[in-house]
């Protein structure tokens, strides 16, 4: 097995409220990040990269869980550009957010 480094290329703390259409994330300027890793804190969120989520209808992540994406052999770049982020109840998310190459 061939091992890959990725190298961190920026972070970001995004919140995630109920905006319509749902949050983006923030990329680093500069540069296109291929993987991300995200921590959901404090509420749980719903995410969508082909639609835009709602309270109910996107992948449901719960507060203290992880999104991972940083297979270093798969580039997530489109995943980052089109994902959306929108909490399930009455408290915003905070996104902790870092970035590889």
């Amino acid at each position: 097995m061939v091992e890959v480094a990725l190298n961190v290329r920026g972070d970001e703390q995004l919140t995630v409220d109920n905006t319509a259409g749902g949050v983006a994330l923030t990329r680093p300027t500069g540069f296109r990040p291929r993987h991300a890793f995200i921590a959901v804190t404090n509420a749980e969120i719903r995410w969508s990269a082909s639609t835009a989520p709602t309270a109910t209808l996107g992948i449901p992540v719960v507060a203290g869980a992880y999104i991972d994406w940083t297979d270093p052999l798969t580039d997530f770049t489109n995943l980052i550009t089109n994902a959306r982020f929108i909490r399930t109840g009455g408290t915003s998310a905070i996104l902790e957010v870092t970035y590889f190459d």
